[in-house]
């Protein structure tokens, strides 16, 4: 028994002692450490999406099972507000490490991928439309840009900046709740088909 097991009451001991974990358990437990240390390199931009491939490919057991896992953590990775470039990063990765597979569905999931992309692409591009317009509604119209404020004393009139008046005006926050549904279910839906194609 190590000496943090000593340190556990009782009935933790007993119970840790009736789970027995098996060599390959062992093994898997640290290949996936090492998977998580080569997916943070690559999110810190320390390695590119060809040196996932590389590094992956020298697992010796169940290469299969951690490629698919990589693949995984990298979708989980995605979302609505990721930079186009960084998508395009993550994306490569996928396809890389799903050409590694002995029957990978490669142009099955860069199809995905780009569908998503542009998904991503259309979502953006709408928000920042909404966004401009409102602001040179909210420029050409000054008094769009003055709230009520409750102070101790009562309440006074506050003039905000344009960012402040547009991203608290009624019209950008109905429009990012619609947006938000929209969009957000066409991306689980997306992302979730993607899974099923590993």
């Amino acid at each position: 028994m190590e000496k943090w097991e000593e340190k556990l009451p009782p009935l933790a001991r007993e119970r840790l002692q009736q789970i027995k974990i098996t060599p390959e358990d062992r093994e898997r437990i640290k290949g996936m450490e090492r998977l998580k240390s080569i997916l943070t390199e690559f999110y810190q931009g320390k390695i590119d999406p060809e040196e996932i491939g590389e590094k992956l490919k020298n697992f010796r057991q169940e290469k299969d099972f951690f490629i698919k896992q990589a693949q995984l953590r990298l979708i989980d990775s995605l979302g609505l507000q990721i930079s186009s470039p960084e998508f395009k990063k993550r994306g490569k990765a996928i396809l890389i490490l799903e050409r590694l597979k002995p029957h990978g569905k490669h142009s099955l999931i860069k199809t995905e991928i780009n569908l998503l992309g542009q998904l991503i692409k259309k979502c953006m591009e709408e928000k920042n439309r909404v966004y401009d317009e409102l602001k040179k509604e909210v420029e050409n119209n000054p008094e769009l840009r003055i709230r009520k404020a409750k102070t101790e004393s009562g309440e006074v009139l506050v003039q905000l900046s344009v960012e402040e008046a547009v991203l608290s005006s009624p019209q950008w926050k109905d429009f990012i709740s619609r947006q938000e549904t929209i969009c957000g279910s066409q991306f689980t839906r997306s992302i979730e088909k993607l899974k099923k194609m590993l």
